[in-house]
């Protein structure tokens, strides 16, 4: 199984990084050093900027995002992609997949993918990154808590590691990964091709034109349906692509208001609007997305 450390690279140099106590170090000139947080994930976004501390997520949305997460009721969509990544991404020389979690948010759906290719036998070795230290903490808690090593290798278990770091300066070396994963994000494609091998894939999941529809009906006077898969862009094709359907009940206010407060409307609508949604007891809901497979060509 290939090591996290034959991935990982130092964001300001590019040499790869090491692991010495409690931190990793690269063997550049300058040996750049990137402490471990007690959360057991490190933070690779650039030293230096003002404003690391405020990038990404707040801590008060990725709690609500995990307690709705928590509920299983998103569960098929990682199910979705996991099952993609076995049926389209290569394999290593012992069976396993690499992949990346580019924009992993709290990593809830980077460990059900990592959980359900070990099931299956596919020997995971994965790494998510996102903007948000809060986000990655959560993510590297939940792996250790389902059993996959971190930087304390025997070069034997499934690991699954997570750092804070720029998805569009992804710290990781060239072609070194089978497959990425870019759910419900932005999509790095230049980076993408770096980082995966020759025939790895890349896959996408975005919204579907019903995905959540009864909430949009409550703020819109008229729903807009647009195109959700993008075209292939040079150097990647597209070679599959299935749409997930399903409906969800949410049972109490605040299941409505956490799955509320995930969606790009929360930050948008007016509080008379906010409130007619999140203050309503239950109601049902459409979740519906399109997950689309690009390989490397």
């Amino acid at each position: 199984m290939e090591s996290v450390f034959e991935m990982i690279v130092c964001p300001l140099c590019g040499e790869r990084l090491e692991k010495e106590g409690g931190s990793l170090f690269c063997r550049g000139a300058r040996r750049h050093t990137y402490d471990v947080a007690l959360e057991g994930y490190v933070n690779l976004l650039p030293p230096g900027k003002k404003n690391n501390a405020k990038t990404g997520d707040r801590r008060e949305l990725i709690r609500s995002r995990t307690r709705f997460l928590e509920t299983g009721k998103y569960d098929r969509i990682s199910d979705a992609v996991a099952s993609l990544l076995m049926k389209y991404a290569p394999r290593g020389g012992t069976g396993g997949i690499t992949f990346a979690d580019l924009g992993c948010g709290e990593g809830y759906h980077t460990c059900r993918i990592a959980e359900d290719l070990r099931g299956a036998g596919a020997r995971p070795a994965a790494v998510g990154i996102d903007a948000s230290k809060y986000g990655v903490a959560a993510g590297a808690k939940r792996a250790a808590r389902s059993g996959f090593s971190s930087f304390d290798l025997n070069g034997e278990e499934p690991f699954l590691c997570f750092f804070a770091g720029n998805i569009f300066r992804p710290p990781l070396r060239d072609m070194c990964l089978s497959g990425a994963v870019s759910m419900f994000a932005p999509v790095a494609w230049d980076e993408a091709a770096r980082i995966l091998v020759p025939g790895g894939v890349l896959t996408v999941t975005a919204s579907g034109p019903d995905h959540l529809i009864e909430i949009r009906r409550i703020i819109y006077d008229e729903v807009r349906v647009k195109e959700t898969a993008a075209a292939a862009p040079e150097g990647f094709r597209a070679v599959g692509t299935e749409r997930l359907t399903y409906r969800i009940d949410l049972e109490d206010r605040e299941k409505t208001a956490d799955l509320f407060g995930m969606t790009p409307f929360a930050c948008r609508v007016p509080v008379s609007v906010r409130k007619k949604i999140t203050e309503r007891d239950g109601m049902t809901v459409t979740v519906d997305t399109v997950n689309t497979v690009y390989e490397k060509i």
